[in-house]
């Protein structure tokens, strides 16, 4: 394939997994009679779970956000009795999240849940030599360096012109 025709290709499946990605985002879970979350509310919960040292300025920059962002998904795991915020004694600027005792059982069940579904996934790249499994990492690496750039870029742009 033409190079030229290869990116076109891969910026096509790029969009269309982001597409796809984000209406996966839209679709809520059960957990238990009162409450639902959603997958980005699901993959902040996971990040707590795996992570409880991290602070919410750590989070952010961890996962790719912004601070408000976290708060924001906190305060609506923290309504559904899933988080708690606190600050450490030695520490009374910094906010930390750990779960709660419904929040590590949903972490439990999560957690499983994944595994089994990500399973496919596994299968897949157990199939392929590890160099290709190298590039394939390298190159959503770039992908997620490029965006970052761009979002900067977009965001002078966009000041420049108001």
């Amino acid at each position: 394939m033409h190079k030229n025709k290869a990116n076109e290709k891969i910026v096509e499946l790029f969009i269309r997994m982001v597409n796809k990605y984000n209406a996966l985002e839209k679709i809520p879970v059960k957990i238990g009679s009162r409450h639902s979350i959603y997958h980005s509310e699901r993959h902040m919960l996971i990040n707590i779970g795996e992570h409880p040292e991290m602070n919410v300025t750590e989070f952010a920059a961890y996962l790719g956000v912004t601070k408000g962002a976290v708060s924001q998904a906190i305060a609506k795991l923290q309504h559904k009795g899933v988080v708690k915020r606190y600050k450490k004694s030695n520490n009374d600027k910094e906010v930390y999240i750990e779960l709660t005792a419904r929040g590590r059982d949903v972490y439990n069940n999560r957690k499983k849940l994944d595994e089994k579904s990500l399973t496919p996934l596994l299968q897949e790249i157990n199939k392929h030599p590890s160099d290709k499994i190298e590039f394939l990492i390298n190159m959503f690496q770039w992908i997620d360096e490029y965006l970052s750039c761009s979002m900067v870029k977009m965001k002078a742009h966009a000041n420049d012109h108001t």
